[in-house]
């Protein structure tokens, strides 16, 4: 497997979709990782303080919330620019 970074956040999502029960050899493949990659993921990200896991999910909530309002800006400008371009 190629040498790559994958950054701080898709790791802590790997590490959490591992908690939440997904098989790690469906994340490995997704991820184009290895096994023992992932569990070193785990055991660093494990050593985080509470709080600051806390903190991440919470971050993660919040940007999950943006992007749905983004999405949601964008079909009413399209709308809108679907709209303008009828009346002309």
């Amino acid at each position: 497997m190629s040498h790559k970074h994958h950054p701080k956040e898709a790791r802590i999502r790997a590490v959490q979709q591992q908690d939440g029960g997904r098989p790690a050899s469906e994340i490995c493949k997704e991820m184009n990782i290895t096994p023992g990659t992932l569990k070193r993921w785990r055991d660093q990200l494990h050593l985080l303080a509470p709080s600051d896991a806390a903190l991440i999910r919470e971050q993660e909530k919040m940007i999950e919330h943006m992007a749905r309002v983004v999405a949601e800006q964008a079909v009413k400008l399209r709308i809108m620019e679907i709209a303008l371009q009828k009346k002309r």
